[in-house]
């Protein structure tokens, strides 16, 4: 008996911490600007629990983060690693106001978004310590990426008659519309109407260059080598191309990271989403004025990262 009372103290004690604990931070989180400062500690948390500078996977949705970050992730490297779309200043207010809403509702997960961005952007400006950080993006030929990201922020519902689904989009203010594989003619006009088409095409400009003065187009990028790392003053970048990741990722991870071995773990494809069917449909028969698909081709980000011969058969 003796021995059992201070087990059940113990069993009670941690029982009763976690209890306090949960209740602390769901008092905390009911508030917006101290949820917002609970978030910040644990970040703090995460990155002071290593000696080394942080490590960005930094680049625009759909173009490969999740399996880098995944990749990564496996091999329990000793660096904080952060994943982030955009860090620039007027695109992290704007998403942090739309977000603000979300607090205490099922989405309360994505107002943590805008605040990661701020955090770091608070550390960089107001605690850099001199040690350059570390960067991770990659190029997509803009068109796929661009399909691929419409679909990323759809929800889909599935109707019971005539195999047809109700689709809506909070992120591109589409009510619920429905639609079905035959008649694909109402989404296609949100894709070419709600969606944001340029954002593989001013990324580096609007992000690299902005935030951390790294100008990938300063110089010629080895377009067969698929990869190239570009060095800063706050931070080094690696540049890789999504298409010729397979070949590329050990040299460039060795130059890199010093990593010698590294499996792609592939995460958040969308030909194995529920909605992948649908997904293909939407591919297959889009037809893509000549004016798109020349403005997409011709532009700098595609001249830059492409030979014309990969664009040709793009």
């Amino acid at each position: 008996m003796k021995e059992i009372v201070p087990h059940l103290f113990h069993h009670f004690s941690n029982g009763a911490g976690k209890f306090v604990k949960r209740t602390i931070v769901h008092i905390a989180e009911s508030n917006y600007h101290t949820a917002r400062i609970f978030y910040f500690r644990a970040l703090h948390k995460k990155k002071t629990k290593y000696d080394k500078p942080p490590l960005l996977i930094y680049q625009m949705g759909k173009v490969g983060s999740s399996t880098i970050k995944r990749s990564l992730d496996a091999l329990d490297m000793d660096m904080p690693i952060f994943h982030v779309h955009y860090l620039s200043q007027p695109r992290v207010d704007d998403l942090e106001k739309e977000r603000r809403r979300y607090l205490g509702t099922e989405k309360y997960g994505l107002l943590k978004r805008p605040w990661l961005y701020q955090y770091l952007l608070k550390v960089l400006e107001d605690q850099f310590d001199g040690r350059k950080w570390k960067i991770i993006s990659l190029t997509r030929d803009p068109i796929a990426r661009n399909l691929s990201a419409f679909f990323e922020n759809l929800e889909f519902k599935t109707l019971k008659e005539n195999c047809s689904w109700l689709v809506e989009s909070d992120y591109y203010k589409i009510t619920p519309l429905k639609v079905n594989l035959d008649d694909l003619d109402n989404l296609t006009a949100r894709f070419f109407d709600r969606f944001y088409h340029e954002s593989p095409l001013d990324f580096f400009d609007r992000e690299l260059k902005k935030v951390f003065e790294i100008d990938v187009y300063s110089s010629p990028f080895p377009k067969s080598e698929g990869y190239k790392i570009y060095e800063g003053e706050k931070a080094d970048a690696l540049i890789l191309k999504l298409e010729k990741l397979n070949q590329c990722s050990l040299p460039a991870f060795k130059e890199f990271l010093d990593i010698e071995n590294i499996d792609l773990i592939g995460s958040n494809i969308g030909s194995e989403k529920d909605y992948a069917v649908f997904y293909s449909r939407f591919k297959n028969d889009i037809r893509l004025p000549e004016s798109y698909i020349n403005k997409m081709y011709q532009s700098k980000y595609m001249q830059h990262f492409y030979s014309d011969l990969e664009i040709e058969k793009l």
